[in-house]
């Protein structure tokens, strides 16, 4: 879920908007489909390190997260690691697996159309107070694409459950196929999943999407959710046409993304060139971001778990690993 989801929207000026339609043609869905399981590469694994080493740069990359890790999206190479490896509540973030396994799939069937049935859990998710930021009506059909926008821009909750079923059937076989993914990534030993969108099983008990016990929840190192981004931005480089977009219009509703980073931000500053990619809060997580942005040749990708700072951490440490770090020199 986004940061100020559980929290009364304050009337901004819309900085950037985008008016996005609904609906488009059906298909079948490929109810035997099964995703690629692509494995990493060399390059990407857990301790592949090209830290930043001297005194004064990691004064600057002090932060108050739990967890962080930064990386070159290039080489797979991690260039910053703070608690790296150990496992955390990630969120919202979570999504960024979740959306790498759509997006898979609409690219390989061509499904972007695909109208996908909201079920009247999902409608009801959608309109509560504290979990649904896109309202969505029993029996109501969206494209994949429309799905997509909702869960990356606005952080929708429903859309990225409703992104599970369409490529899999079901919310629990999704599950297993988000471990399956991190199993062929080699980050499973620090990725555990329960849940599409994020939340903790003690919110998604209510609406019936049980996988687990109740006090389950996803568990993920700060560098394993590194390189499931890593792997989303090499599979849709533009995702971050739609990551970095502040505001946006779907099915009359206005999409708002909580990146704080992002033009409009209060921690927005060009020269950090940010152009996603996913935040993520609930009171167990607390504020967790996966940023990515790009200095010339290298894209870095930085996340930082259960920050109290929100995005003020960031900020600093993107500057700083683009002062300090030989990659992006």
């Amino acid at each position: 879920m986004s940061y100020n989801h559980r929290f009364k929207q304050l009337a901004i000026t819309l900085v950037t908007t985008v008016t996005f339609g609904a609906v488009a043609s059906t298909s079948i869905v490929n109810a035997s489909y099964t995703p690629d399981y692509y494995a990493s590469d060399s390059t990407t694994q857990l301790g592949q390190n090209r830290l930043i080493t001297s005194a004064t740069a990691l004064g600057q990359l002090k932060n108050n997260a739990r967890a962080a890790a930064a990386m070159d999206a290039e080489s797979g190479q991690f260039v910053y690691s703070k608690n790296g490896t150990t496992k955390y509540a990630i969120a919202s973030t979570t999504k960024l697996l979740t959306l790498y396994l759509a997006i898979q799939k609409a690219k390989k069937l061509n499904q972007w159309g695909h109208l996908v049935r909201i079920s009247g859990s999902l409608s009801r998710m959608s309109k509560s107070s504290d979990l649904g930021n896109f309202r969505m009506n029993t029996g109501s059909r969206y494209t994949v694409r429309s799905l997509y926008k909702a869960a990356i821009i606005a952080s929708s909750n429903s859309a990225a459950i409703a992104l599970g079923q369409y490529v899999a059937g079901s919310n629990s076989k999704f599950i297993k196929m988000m471990n399956k993914q991190a199993s062929a990534w080699g980050i499973a030993s620090q990725a555990h999943f329960v849940s599409a969108s994020g939340l903790e099983n003690s919110d998604l008990y209510r609406y019936g999407f049980k996988v687990g016990s109740r006090g389950d929840y996803n568990k993920v190192s700060a560098r394993a959710l590194t390189i499931i981004a890593q792997h989303l931005l090499k599979l849709y480089p533009s995702i971050v046409n739609q990551a970095k977009v502040r505001y946006a219009t779907l099915d009359g509703q206005t999409l708002k993304n909580e990146n704080e980073l992002l033009p409009g931000g209060k921690n927005y500053h060009s020269s950090l060139k940010v152009d996603g990619l996913k935040t993520g809060y609930t009171p167990l997580a607390g504020y967790c971001l996966v940023s990515t942005s790009k200095k010339g040749n290298h894209r870095l990708i930085l996340t930082t778990l259960n920050d109290r700072t929100g995005s003020k951490d960031q900020a600093k440490m993107i500057a700083a690993i683009y002062k300090y770090s030989s990659l992006f020199n």
